[in-house]
């Protein structure tokens, strides 16, 4: 069970319209991040951008200049996958890449999976609510990596304003 936040005395179950804003899986990616903070890896088991999925590569180099990550849904579009929860970046100031489309749910879904994979490791930090940004061990790695090898899985995300 889930918990409306992060208060272990609150035994409530999640409300029903904490569903409607996807409220158990941010509050999980939150929980994975709290805990790579709270129980970092030893040196030798750093995370290594080889055990990194590409959606998760991708995100990390859409990340590597402003860090700024979150998570996104159109609560009321008519098709359901464009109600999926998505991965938003920031990439320059006020300019952001949806990692969402209608017609490649799949594809969507990896992108949430490689965020997951992020949080995990201890290469993105919780910030409030569905606000994540990357840690510095995020930002050292998404600098080394080579964006050219990723323009395929970047072209996936939409550019969207605000």
């Amino acid at each position: 069970m889930l918990f409306r936040n992060f208060n272990s005395e609150d035994k409530r179950p999640t409300q029903w319209q904490d569903l409607g804003y996807g409220a158990p899986t941010i509050i999980g990616f939150a929980n994975l991040c709290s805990q790579a903070i709270a129980q970092p890896a030893a040196e030798d088991e750093l995370v290594s951008v080889e055990g990194l999925s590409d959606e998760a590569k991708t995100i990390l180099v859409a990340a590597a200049k402003r860090g700024t990550i979150d998570v996104r849904a159109d609560r009321d579009s008519f098709n359901s996958a464009e109600r999926f929860l998505a991965i938003c970046v920031e990439y320059e100031l006020d300019q952001r890449l949806l990692f969402l489309q209608k017609d490649d749910p799949e594809q969507t879904i990896r992108f949430l999976e490689g965020f997951r994979q992020l949080c995990q490791s201890g290469l993105v930090i919780h910030h409030l609510q569905k606000d994540f940004s990357l840690s510095a061990a995020g930002y050292k790695l998404a600098k080394s990596l080579d964006r050219d090898r990723f323009k395929s899985l970047l072209s996936f995300a939409l550019e969207i304003e605000h």
